[in-house]
């Protein structure tokens, strides 16, 4: 049997031995696993980030085309929508082709972001190259798409207006590339270089 003072010092050396410090070396082992956790994770977040601004923007865009069709229809009357710049900065301008106090100049608008990486390059139909090349920052920009009151895009057809944009990011070669079209039947759609066929993102 321990008396009093016995036990009482087997209970305070237990509870100091349990309240411990981390010692210096465990310390610099958690900071060097750490260090490798993050080196090597970090270039595929980046990437990750980046992809997510480029689907971001692509689906931004082809909501605004969409919005550019049916303002043509539903006002009845001839619409245009302005691209980017010459640098493939990101922005947009919607306006009715004869000015009106009904139908004005813009109807809506995505001023150039100048703060956004992500690029856009634009062709035409008869200069659209396949999709597995892309086309550069500032392409055929800026330009312009046009609905009439029936959404359908005559300058597609004959060649005028745009019928391809491709989203890139200008921080990496190696981001996603997505691509929106432009029929001339007015219809837009996302479609992705890199999916295989069958995929509802293929691009055809």
């Amino acid at each position: 049997m321990l008396d009093h003072e016995a036990g009482r010092r087997m209970l305070t050396q237990r509870a100091r031995g349990q309240a411990r410090g981390v010692s210096l070396v465990e310390s610099l082992v958690v900071l060097a696993v750490s260090a490798a956790v993050l080196a090597t994770g970090a270039p595929a977040l980046g990437r990750w980030v980046r992809d997510l601004e480029v689907r971001s923007s692509a689906g931004a865009l082809l909501s605004a085309l969409q919005a550019a069709r049916s303002e043509a229809v539903t006002r009845n009357t001839d619409v245009r929508i302005a691209l980017g710049d010459a640098q493939g900065r990101i922005g947009w301008r919607l306006s009715c082709v004869r000015v009106t106090a009904q139908c004005p100049d813009p109807i809506r608008r995505q001023p150039v972001n100048g703060s956004s990486r992500v690029r856009w390059g634009a062709s035409a139909l008869a200069a659209m190259p396949a999709f597995g090349s892309a086309l550069a920052a500032g392409t055929g920009l800026p330009g312009q798409v046009g609905f009439d009151a029936v959404g359908a895009a005559p300058d597609v057809a004959d060649g005028t207006g745009v019928a391809r944009i491709d989203i890139t990011h200008a921080d990496s070669a190696d981001a996603r590339r997505l691509i929106v079209l432009v029929a001339a039947q007015g219809m837009a759609r996302l479609c992705d270089p890199a999916a295989a066929d069958g995929h509802p993102e293929h691009c055809h």
